[in-house]
């Protein structure tokens, strides 16, 4: 029987000790790499400090300045090891997973750390559709979790908040205002947005697949009209997956990096947007690994597992 089965027959809520906790966690990872060797995808390696960082709008990378022969090299801990394993993906052309520690700025929480593990992987020649069913195996797998809803982000935002998800900053937040939330004159369109999804986040109970993000919320996902072949997946109001169809032309990626980097000041990694030149068609996700392993477990915090990573002593 499981701990969290165990834990929800005895109606126990306590922690277990830091030995059980880290036998459960050994065979919870041991599972995981499993179900993906099982399917013929290759284990890979990729750096954690890289000449550049991850660009994405809500994630903050960290620098470290390196002394390399006598002359400190501005580096960038990895948010993701999505850059590097798509230059690997490009030269080898093979599906591919990691069970990677990533490291992201300003994100302490319940349900966030600074530090932790993330599981990513590409699918050569499949969508974000394929993703999808692939995700409700590994969750039937680890927390019996049979079927998981499908729901577009514009069908979310009409039946859980009854907001008409408009593509004009104006007209969504006149959309907003009429609904009685506190939006300002000055909020762009992103701020609107969030503000509205914050609460949307709070409305998903059930384990639900929301697709079809807007397109200017997907910097690398393939976009079909005004959305783009992305989901997010959120069990009990957290999120825990985050994949899409990958874009594979370099002129649209650069024209969307460039953007971002220009805007936050961050610089560009030239090599990372060449390589979608002979990048194969594919989809790719991520998913946090200690939220998985929180929800199998039977908890809703990141607190429970301190007791072997000591993330504590952030606090």
């Amino acid at each position: 029987m499981s701990y969290r089965k165990q834990k929800e027959a005895k109606g126990a809520s306590e922690v277990p000790e830091p030995g059980e906790l880290l036998k459960e966690w050994e065979s919870f990872i041991d599972k995981v790499r499993l179900f993906f060797k099982e399917r013929r995808y290759r284990e890979v390696f990729t750096p954690v400090l890289n000449p550049y960082p991850n660009l994405d709008s809500n994630v903050e990378p960290i620098p470290v300045n390196l002394k390399v022969h006598g002359k400190v090299k501005r580096l960038w801990l990895h948010t993701s090891p999505e850059y590097s394993m798509k230059k690997l993906l490009s030269r080898t052309r093979v599906d591919m997973f990691q069970i990677a520690k990533v490291f992201r700025d300003n994100e302490l929480s319940k349900v966030h750390r600074p530090e932790f593990f993330m599981l990513e992987w590409y699918k050569i020649g499949k969508d974000f559709n394929y993703l999808m069913d692939e995700i409700e195996d590994l969750l039937n797998g680890l927390l019996e979790v049979k079927g998981v809803l499908r729901i577009t982000m514009a069908e979310a935002f009409k039946e859980f908040l009854g907001i008409e998800l408009q593509q004009s900053r104006e007209k969504l937040y006149l959309e907003m205002k009429s609904k009685g939330y506190d939006v300002k004159g000055t909020d762009n369109w992103e701020s609107l947005f969030f503000r509205a999804f914050i609460e949307l986040e709070r409305c998903i109970t059930e384990p639900t697949f929301i697709t079809h993000f807007p397109k200017r919320l997907s910097a690398l996902a393939k976009i079909r009209g005004d959305t783009a072949e992305r989901f997010e997946l959120f069990i009990k109001g957290v999120e825990l997956a985050n994949g899409w169809t990958e874009e594979t032309s370099p002129a649209e990626i650069k024209k969307r990096l460039w953007k971002e980097a220009v805007s936050r000041g961050l610089p560009l990694d030239e090599g990372f947007i060449n390589i979608h030149e002979t990048l194969p068609p594919c989809a790719g996700c991520s998913m946090g690994l200690e939220r998985l392993f929180m929800l199998q477990m039977g908890f809703n915090s990141l607190d429970f597992i301190d007791s072997i990573f000591g993330f504590q002593a952030l606090e």
